[in-house]
């Protein structure tokens, strides 16, 4: 009797294990054990990069060494200062001893040469050349310690809350780290230069020296010539933080970013990557809500001005990345402003859209006034009441 009791006990406690279990799956830590188990990266994401969505992830908030991926920001510091006019592509850099130096991945700079600013930076992205990335950050911020600090600061700037640099290359360094999540952001920030992204997709080049010697240039992200969805990344290889890659691949208007960290071996972050992408573009698709170029339906009623209503507009597009089975809706709720008063200006704010979706905010958008609207003046007044006259005459 005991021993059928206890089997009833057990029974029971069993059923409640499964039931409480059952309760607790996470559809998300469902894929990324299912789908991913034989991946031997420690940290991988897969971002969208429209909507900023986290499609999958595994520890992509874990702080890890992540080898030459610093680069990316290495390469950002140097593509704004160009963009502001305070560095020129044909700016001549002297190739300093310690530059030179530089263990790892080189371009074997020649101490005391002078290099200009694109050929340096050509050969930190396709090459991942440490030299030549001290060398670009002391002709940039006159030391690499000051341009260490200016990229801690950008990475703020960015929201990369869990990224410290200590360098210019991301060889070992105490204190060093970052994510996978934030080398997403970087990646996705880097990405809006043209010059990375054409940087980025030269296969092998001829790195020319003043001396006439030649070093060969080979781009260490293999994606670049066997994916043909990859348009842009960055590897990265230590010891300690183990063979990483950032890239980024779009399809039918999908662009995501993937961040394999801590493979195994050099071919896994490549084919972890691939998986990635293939799973994403399989499986979800960008969906928009809100169409800046079309004004919208509603006008504004206009006190006082030239005009009677103003036309309003979005300020910019919104998309939401779904899974390609979901039908559920998006809702737009808007706040508009009933009136304004002339004069107003072109892309002023009169009001916000709320995006919605099975109850959860996803994102608001401001409203704007879509043109200049002129206050009126004692001709346009008389003008209007003559106009009037003329019409009930």
């Amino acid at each position: 009797m005991k021993k059928n009791l206890m089997c009833v006990i057990c029974l029971i406690l069993s059923v409640l294990f499964v039931i409480n279990s059952n309760k607790s799956i996470d559809v998300q830590a469902f894929y990324n054990d299912d789908l991913f188990s034989s991946f031997t990266s420690d940290s991988y994401v897969l971002l969208d990069v429209e909507s900023g969505s986290v499609l999958v992830s595994k520890n992509s908030d874990q702080k890890m060494q992540v080898a030459s991926i610093c680069k990316l920001m290495t390469s950002l510091i140097v593509m704004e200062k160009i963009d502001h006019g305070i560095v020129g592509l044909n700016d001549l850099v002297v190739a300093s001893d310690y530059a030179c130096s530089m263990e790892g991945s080189q371009a074997f700079l020649d101490s005391g040469s002078k290099y200009t600013v694109s050929d340096l930076l050509k050969s930190v992205i396709v090459a991942s050349a440490n030299d030549s990335a001290v060398a670009l950050a002391e002709h940039v911020c006159g030391s690499e310690n000051l341009f260490v600090s200016e990229m801690n600061k950008r990475a703020k700037e960015l929201g990369m809350d869990d990224t410290i640099y200590a360098n210019a290359t991301g060889l070992p360094a105490p204190n060093q780290h970052s994510t996978a999540f934030d080398t997403s952001i970087i990646l996705k920030e880097v990405s809006k230069q043209e010059l990375y992204l054409k940087f980025s997709n030269v296969w092998m080049d001829k790195f020319v020296h003043p001396s006439g010697r030649e070093t060969e240039l080979v781009n260490t992200n293999r994606l670049i010539k066997y994916y043909d969805k990859c348009k842009t990344g960055k590897t990265g290889f230590t010891d300690e933080a183990g063979y990483c890659l950032a890239s980024m691949s779009d399809n039918n208007n999908l662009k995501l970013i993937a961040v394999t960290l801590k493979c195994d071996k050099a071919q896994d972050r490549f084919k972890e990557s691939v998986e990635l992408f293939n799973y994403g573009f399989a499986n979800f698709q960008n969906r928009k809500i809100i169409d800046s170029s079309v004004l919208l339906d509603q006008n504004i009623v206009v006190v006082g001005g030239t005009e009677v209503v103003a036309p309003v507009k979005f300020k910019n597009d919104f998309s939401v990345v779904v899974n390609k089975s979901d039908r559920s809706k998006c809702d737009v709720k808007i706040d508009l402003k009933k009136s304004i008063f002339a004069p107003a200006s072109k892309n002023d704010v009169v009001g916000k859209a709320t995006i919605v979706k099975d109850g959860k905010v996803l994102g608001e958008v401001d409203i704007l006034i879509a043109e200049d609207i002129k206050k009126q003046n004692l001709k346009d007044i008389f003008n209007k009441i003559s106009n009037n006259w003329l019409i009930f005459k």
